[in-house]
């Protein structure tokens, strides 16, 4: 059993993301994992040693001077990296972490963990948000701690083509894309039931709400009983009101709380639907996290927004010039023949992948 260290602003409380999967995954094949998370400052309550959240899995909390987005001036992020690795390294020694333990660092700016340790392999992962997260028009200090991270990281992992050919100028990126939690499952044969477009994931800013308002419209002039379900978390309970807010009075669309896909009527869904608005962090995409849970049960993806997600067949986009009712007819009449190309496709895209490219081997 080897520990892991991840370094990360999340919250291990917060809805999952991919480094909250990642934990899982690696604790799963029998590792150790120690999730450091954000503090809200240097005077923040930490929790003396950790706590094991779940089997293989402890969570600590780490001191700050200040957000990634105030460090604009070269002092203030010097004063940061001070305070931050004299509280990482008391957490580390806390709950007795190894020297050679692996560090998976999520942040972009803590360009000092080699410093810090220096026996350990550092993975740097960049997801497609950091920009979005971080960018202020000041300095181009998001830039700097970028390329001074990735230059101090023994391998560096990104979420999308896109962003692995940004830092290729400063270090050799590897495409990491997203993994299948779930297998593929043979959906069945029957479609006259499946009359119900499904986004399942964050609800939040980052939805086309008026690309949803278009598709109900759509749909309740064409196809009436259909039905739009919005299903999932959010980060700030405003965001979501706001979001709600904008779909009110759409008699098919459901806007649901955060629920596992088990849990929903799956044989009533005929395609997964994600809209996506058009804004930096998500032009990025080239496979939403959440695009493959659902691809396990079948569904094709109808999709807008996000121009360099992935080209296949059953991702139908709808702001090409597409029509929802028209990409819902393709699904139709394609939904049997796509399965074996899903399935297919699901066979790149799991756990055991994904270990391997990280190197890492499951504890016997």
């Amino acid at each position: 059993m080897g520990d892991f260290v991840f370094v990360t602003h999340t919250s291990w409380q917060e809805a999952p993301r991919i480094r909250h999967q990642l934990a899982r995954l690696i604790a799963n094949a029998g590792h150790r994992v120690i999730f450091l998370e954000r503090a809200e400052g240097p005077w923040s309550a930490i929790s003396i040693g950790g706590q094991e959240m779940e089997t293989r899995i402890v969570v600590a909390q780490t001191k700050r001077l200040l957000h990634h987005q105030l460090r604009v001036a070269t002092a203030l992020d010097w004063a940061n990296s001070i305070i931050v690795k004299s509280s990482i390294r008391q957490q580390l020694d806390r709950i007795g972490v190894s020297n050679h333990a692996t560090v998976i660092n999520f942040t972009h700016d803590y360009h000092f963990l080699r410093d810090l340790l220096p026996e350990s392999e550092v993975i740097t992962i960049i997801s497609d948000d950091f920009e979005g997260q971080a960018r202020l028009p000041w300095f181009g200090h998001v830039t700097n701690n970028l390329q001074r991270t990735c230059s101090a990281s023994n391998r560096v992992l990104a979420l999308s083509t896109p962003l692995v050919n940004r830092l290729r100028k400063w270090c050799n990126a590897e495409l990491f894309l997203p993994w299948s939690l779930i297998p593929y499952r043979d959906p069945g044969v029957d479609l006259t039931r499946r009359n119900s477009l499904l986004y399942w994931g964050f609800i939040d800013i980052g939805l086309d709400t008026d690309c949803i308002r278009q598709a109900s419209v759509e749909l309740t002039q064409q196809r009436p009983g259909w039905k739009l379900l919005v299903v999932g978390p959010t980060q700030v309970a405003a965001r979501r009101k706001w979001t709600a807010e904008k779909l009110t009075g759409l008699p098919n669309v459901s806007v649901l709380g955060a629920c596992e896909l088990s849990d929903l009527p799956m044989a009533d869904v005929l395609a997964a639907f994600i809209p996506y608005r058009r804004k930096p962090d998500a032009d990025a995409i080239e496979l939403p996290n959440k695009a493959l849970q659902m691809m396990a049960y079948g569904l094709p993806i109808i999709k807008s927004g996000m121009p360099h997600m992935l080209r296949e067949p059953f991702i139908l986009p709808i702001d090409e010039g597409e029509s929802i009712n028209t990409a819902v007819d393709n699904c139709i009449k394609s939904f049997h023949a796509w399965q074996p190309l899903i399935k297919q496709f699901m066979a790149k895209h799991t756990a055991d992948a994904r270990l391997q490219q990280l190197g890492i081997e499951p504890v016997n």
